[in-house]
């Protein structure tokens, strides 16, 4: 147990250095591949451990691991592991093609372990001050990936994921200098009034009115970083510069994290007030962000913009199953993160093969995919019907556990003042039947608009010079991955994935 959390914690950072003074390209493929092969290994033997024996602390404190953290684990391996196989052809060819000098290769790799790395620490910290910090330090190595072609729309939005997440960090701090302020009145011992282990046994004696403001601040915080609206407008612009594999991660993993952040917290405030008030904040959140992005879609020309508003989506609909909370919302959205993870890796690594072949990022400049590149036609619509939440993928199935969980909702009926008179009681059939409605209209927006793009790109004649036609290299191994994933997941979730889930979502429900 030990030795696999450390191997977790050294190997980013070994592999890091190594990239430092590596200069052959083959190399530094190997060192990363490698390292990302010891990570998933480690984080196999961490699973079973954390199976058997429900959680795991070790070194001295500093590190643990439930379900929950073990779970995100998971995803930050599983899609790392791809990210690292399709990054060997696409940084060749971007090397190949002048697009990055040679020697800037390394510090890539460099950025990209220091990167996961801070994902990993923040996953497995004990401490909210800890998982704080390795929160910020994504934000320091992600600016200079963001930026990494050096382009000037590269740079400019480099620029406003730093200052905008930045700020959301900064909020998060309030929240957790909170946290802090209320534990350690109740356990006395400032060393450890941020542990994971010793919050979670005197949460219910914390000042509630106290966790409510700290909350807030780590939802907006942290919500951020996970880009939910409205604090979102930095992700467009981050996720259509970044090169494909970044995007993927930024995408599939780096979101999931900063909603792992927002859980945790969350599993703390419920014991000491009503779930209904992280349930409102975050269903509200989660609404807003499907809403907007749902509508957002059918206006863009960019593709790689249209899956960063697909993810702000996304991320909004596992917030709404965290806000409706139960075990079925809470399952839902947790099974949801590992799908969308999939499913962006494989749309991200779809653009990256477009880009390279047609040299545009427009979606009226890519016409006649299902002619040009026929394996990464297939790939693109496989990810737009995932992600468009159709059969028989996986999304439509926690897409579906979630819409369930509203549909059986217990929502407190309210009274609503209408002018100065009148008063409408609001029945929980009445408001769960409200909300369904306004999701389902929204999904049919979603579905119409993104599909419309992606058909224009497939089919069609392709434009004059593109070449046509298609091989298969080893560049097209993670995309068959994913889609296999996909499908997978859409019938038979594997039992010991099913099994942290459960744990999982043991950890955040309160009983």
């Amino acid at each position: 147990c030990m030795w696999s959390v450390i191997v977790l914690l050294t190997g980013p950072v070994l592999a890091g250095l190594l990239s430092l003074v590596i200069h052959r390209a083959r190399v530094l493929h190997v060192v990363n591949f490698s390292t990302m092969l010891a990570l998933a290994g480690a984080e196999t033997a961490l699973t079973r451990q954390v199976l058997a024996e429900g959680s795991v602390t070790t070194l001295g404190g500093f590190v643990y691991v439930d379900a929950l953290s073990d779970f995100i684990l998971v995803i930050i391996t599983a899609i790392g592991l791809s990210c690292s196989l399709y990054m060997w052809s696409y940084m060749d060819d971007r090397v190949a093609r002048g697009v990055i000098a040679p020697k800037r290769l390394g510090h890539f790799f460099f950025l990209f372990h220091m990167f996961l790395f801070a994902m990993v620490a923040a996953t497995v910290a004990n401490s909210l001050g800890v998982q704080w910090v390795a929160l910020e330090g994504t934000t320091l190595a992600t600016t200079f990936l963001i930026a990494f072609f050096r382009r000037r729309e590269s740079l400019e939005a480099g620029w406003k994921y730093l200052i905008l997440c930045s700020v959301g960090i900064a909020l998060a701090l309030f929240g957790v200098v909170l946290t802090y302020y209320s534990s350690v009145r109740v356990l006395g011992d400032a060393s450890s009034a941020l542990n994971i282990t010793a919050l979670i046994g005197v949460a219910n004696q914390l000042d509630p009115n106290v966790l409510k403001l700290a909350f807030i601040f780590i939802l907006v915080g942290y919500g951020t970083k996970v880009g939910l609206v409205p604090m979102h407008t930095w992700l467009p612009d981050a996720y259509s510069e970044a090169p494909a594999p970044i995007a993927a991660m930024l995408a599939g993993v780096l979101e999931t994290v900063a909603v792992y952040t927002v859980l945790r917290s969350k599993a703390l405030v419920d014991q000491a007030l009503p779930p209904e008030f992280t349930g409102n904040l975050l269903l509200t959140f989660g609404l807003l962000s499907f809403i907007v992005a749902s509508l957002f879609i059918l206006i863009q020309h960019n593709y790689k913009r249209l899956f960063a508003y697909s993810s702000i989506e996304h991320m909004g609909l596992a917030m709404i199953g965290f806000g409706v909370g139960g075990t079925i919302g809470t399952f839902g959205g947790l099974f949801h993160l590992l799908n969308h993870a999939v499913a962006k890796a494989l749309a991200f690594f779809v653009a990256g093969n477009i880009h390279r072949r047609f040299d545009t990022l427009e979606i009226d400049g890519v016409r006649g995919l299902a002619r040009a590149q026929p394996i990464t036609a297939v790939a693109i619509l496989v990810a737009g019907c995932a992600l468009v939440g159709l059969p028989p993928f996986s999304p439509f199935v926690s897409e579906l556990l979630v819409v369930s969980a509203v549909a059986a909702q217990d929502f407190s009926s309210d009274t609503v003042h209408v002018g100065r008179f009148v008063t409408m009681t609001i029945s929980d059939e009445m408001r769960s039947l409200g909300i369904v409605v306004l999701f389902l209209f929204f999904a049919v927006v979603l579905f119409g608009g993104f599909m419309f793009r992606v058909g224009a790109m497939v089919w069609g004649t392709p434009p004059a010079g593109i070449a046509q036609g298609e091989s298969w290299t080893a560049g097209h191994v993670p995309l068959m991955i994913m889609i296999v994933a996909l499908l997978g997941l859409g019938f038979v979730l594997p039992e010991p994935i099913q099994t942290l889930l459960t744990r999982a979502v043991n950890v955040i429900v309160v009983r």
